[in-house]
């Protein structure tokens, strides 16, 4: 499968056979919310590009057949002024992300004013790799609430609207990181 959506239509091609977008929508939101439920009771201890493919496999494995798996396809945001990483780069990306964020001890221990900064650099480099055809913000949201409950912060999102957060995560995409750490800044809550 390359071309990942219902023929004729611009509804992705799903396990349950809904071929109309804001049912499929409603479902969806209703099975994440469930998934994501289940998936905050664990603790994972490492964080690396397997477990961010769990993440996705784990949400989204009852609706779509490529969950869990990496895109195959190119992709970008309407009136984006690039596309996300290209398919053939996204695993050697990950690569170098993931050594990164392994090698600064998954943030453990670090200070709330670095913290905030790695999580917003992070969070700006997974977005860029988008290794997922679907299901990205979802995704790496939850695998930063993982990571940051592990590094001993809360990140609370819903101390920003929806519409913040797509504004911020499309202007670091775009080069500009200072509205991604002040989101950031809003939302992490040390607790310890």
């Amino acid at each position: 499968m390359t071309d990942y959506f219902v023929d004729g239509d611009d509804v992705l091609d799903n396990k349950l056979g809904i071929i109309n977008q804001q049912v499929l929508k409603e479902i969806e939101q209703d099975i994440i919310a469930k998934k994501t439920a289940v998936l905050l009771t664990e603790d994972p201890t490492v964080f690396d590009f397997n477990f961010l493919i769990y993440i996705h496999k784990t949400l989204f494995e009852d609706i779509y057949s490529f969950a869990g798996k990496i895109r195959i396809v190119d992709i970008a945001k309407p009136k984006a002024s690039a596309p996300f990483a290209y398919a053939k780069f996204i695993e050697s990306e990950a690569e170098r992300v993931f050594s990164e964020l392994k090698s600064k001890k998954y943030l453990v221990g670090l200070d709330r004013q670095i913290f905030v900064e790695e999580i917003a650099s992070l969070s700006a480099e997974l977005n860029a790799l988008h290794p997922f055809r679907e299901g990205n913000g979802r995704t790496i949201r939850l695998f930063l609430i993982l990571l940051a409950d592990h590094a001993s912060y809360l990140l609370d999102y819903s101390q920003v609207s929806s519409k913040e957060l797509i504004k911020a995560d499309r202007l670091a995409f775009e080069g500009d990181l200072k509205p991604l750490l002040v989101m950031y800044e809003k939302v992490t809550v040390e607790t310890l």
